[in-house]
Parts: structure tokens; C-alpha cells; sequence
């Protein structure tokens, strides 16, 4: 259940619903497995799979939510060597070639004929609300995952005005203000790990890993106007990750000492052990996210909401 990575987005309006209202408004969009011509389904399920029903679990004011997609596994070479197989046979029979847009009808029956048959594949989408904090924190790697997640929550509770995490200060021009001076702001810490890029006419970009970010012969990359585009820190001695230019939040790990605050609480079952869990995270999240904003200058309060309506 500990979120690995994290696209934020602020709600420019209060979030009203409560976990009750929330759960209704999911159930109308439950998740339904695959049917058998189907290619792929999204919908909601319990954050605590098989050892809960709700479909939202809610904490010291936080609701978490999940949404499961499924998916047909077709590979693309099992259809292509069926289409290549019926458009021999055609023009041996018939004595044609075959014209693209038939081409087209031939693969949709080959998808049509195997979609009964094709495996399946699922995938979860944790993401929690914190509506006194204002946030949506989706567990996400990509920002496509994470606002299919926000447009299937849209879709039931009807508008859902957001942005994404958006700070004052431009993240890359600060990010590289704190390696060039190897002086992150107070409680973060250099990771050893970072992502070079120069200006487009350029083209270079430099990767190190498991590096010391303070080697001169690194620094002297930022003196031929490289920037930074991603950057390893560490928080507190709590939270290790890797930060992007667009604030996205990367490979996220909790310290030992953050984990062993769960298992101090001796859990007695699957939903306790979800609480607690839940519950650190959460509060830990929130500490950690108040300081990155303010690393970064503060909230963009000026940047365009998305209202993500069914207008």
C-alpha cells in the first residue's frame, strides 16, 4: 500500500464529500471484469481488496480509492501473422490485391475472433483525497495513469476542478541553483542520482547514478548551461526520492524508522495493518509535501485550474 511514486494535483475548490457519499458516487462505476469482447475495463474496487467492501477507506480525515484496469492481452505479432495470412490466402484465391480499408476490416475480425481467448492482464491505481490539505495524490509513474484515475473519478462525482503540483519557482532553474551550490534547502539532503539536460539546440543529456553530485567534473557540466531535469534528495532522514522537472515525485522510500511506526502498532488483521499503514504515510506525506512546496517557493496559487467537468 506505500505509495512508490507520486503525481499531486491541488483541488482549487473544497472537496465536500464524505467517505459515504464518495462510496456511493464510486459504486455507480464499480469495477465489472472483462467481458468477452471486451478489450479493456476500468472501474473502482476496495483499497483493501479481498478484506473489505467499501470502496473508499477513510482515515484521520483521509479517503483512500482504487481503481483496477484490465486489460486483453492481444500481441500485436499474432495479429499481424493472422492478417498476413488472410490476405495471402485472398489474392492466392482471387487473384487481387487487398486495399488497405479491407485490410482494417480483416484485422477487427481477427481482433473480434481472439478477444474471447486473449489472456488477461489487471492493474490497481491507488490514490488518496485529502480535502483539509486540499491534494489528490495519485500513486502514479506517469501522468497519464494518473489523470485516467482523475477522469474516472470525474465521471461520478461530477466536477473536479485541479492542477497539477505547481510551485513558484521554476523546478529545474531551483533544482540546479542547489546542485551547482551542493546546498539543498534545509532538512533535504543530495541523493546520488541526477539528470542533465542542455538547451534543445543542443541535444546532450548526461544520467548519473549511485554518483557523488558534489565531483567537480560533474559541476562543470552546469557551467556549460546544462539544467537540471531530475534530482535524487533526501528528506529528514524519512523519505528518499528522485524529483523531476515537472514535480513529479519518483522512487519514493520510506526509512526504516518511518515502516517500524506500523509494525509498533502490532496490527491484527488485514484492514488494521491498511489503518496504520494509511495512517504514517499520510501524515509523513503531508510534512514531506509542505516542505517541498516551500523548498520551491510556495504554491503557484496563480496557475490555471483544470475544471474536469462533464461539460
Amino acid at each position: 500500500m506505500w505509495f512508490k511514486n507520486l503525481r499531486v494535483y491541488r483541488l482549487t475548490k473544497p472537496f465536500t464529500l464524505s467517505p459515504d457519499e464518495l462510496d456511493a458516487a464510486l459504486e455507480q462505476k464499480a469495477f465489472q471484469p472483462c467481458g468477452k469482447q471486451d478489450l479493456s475495463v476500468y472501474g473502482w474496487v476496495p483499497p483493501l481488496g479481498r478484506h473489505g467492501k467499501q470502496l473508499v477507506h477513510a482515515t484521520n480525515g483521509y479517503m483512500m480509492i482504487c481503481a483496477k484496469r484490465q486489460e486483453k492481452i492481444l500481441p500485436g505479432s499474432v495479429v499481424r501473422e493472422q492478417l498476413e495470412e488472410k490476405v495471402a490466402a485472398i489474392s492466392q484465391e482471387e487473384g487481387r490485391n487487398v486495399g488497405r480499408a479491407e485490410k482494417q476490416n480483416l484485422k477487427e475480425e481477427i481482433i473480434f475472433s481472439l478477444l474471447p481467448r486473449a489472456l488477461v492482464r489487471s492493474q490497481l491505481q491507488f490514490a488518496y483525497i485529502a480535502p483539509q490539505d486540499n491534494w489528490i495524490v495519485v500513486n502514479a509513474s506517469s501522468a497519464k495513469r494518473a489523470e485516467e484515475l482523475l477522469s474516472a473519478l470525474r465521471d461520478v462525482v461530477g466536477s473536479l476542478p485541479v492542477i497539477p503540483f505547481a510551485t513558484k519557482q521554476i523546478p529545474s532553474q531551483t533544482m540546479t541553483h542547489w546542485l551547482a551550490n551542493s546546498q539543498p534547502p534545509a532538512g533535504f539532503a543530495l541523493g546520488d542520482e541526477c539528470e542533465l539536460e542542455a538547451p534543445r539546440d543542443d541535444g546532450r543529456v548526461i544520467r548519473c547514478k549511485k554518483h557523488d553530485l558534489t565531483a567537480e567534473e560533474l559541476l562543470n557540466h552546469l557551467k556549460t548551461n546544462m539544467t537540471v531535469r531530475k534530482l535524487a534528495l533526501t528528506w529528514q532522514d524519512s523519505i528518499e526520492c528522485v524529483i523531476d522537472h515537472e514535480l513529479a515525485i519518483k522512487r519514493l522510500k520510506f526509512s526504516e524508522r518511518i515502516l517500524d511506526k506500523a509494525t509498533d502498532r502490532h496490527p491484527e488483521s488485514a484492514a488494521e495493518e491498511f489503518d496504520v499503514d494509511f495512517s504514517i504515510m499520510t501524515m509523513e506525506l503531508k510534512e514531506f509535501l509542505d516542505a517541498l512546496q516551500e523548498a520551491f517557493g510556495g504554491l503557484d496559487t496563480k496557475a490555471r485550474a483544470v475544471d474536469l467537468s462533464d461539460d
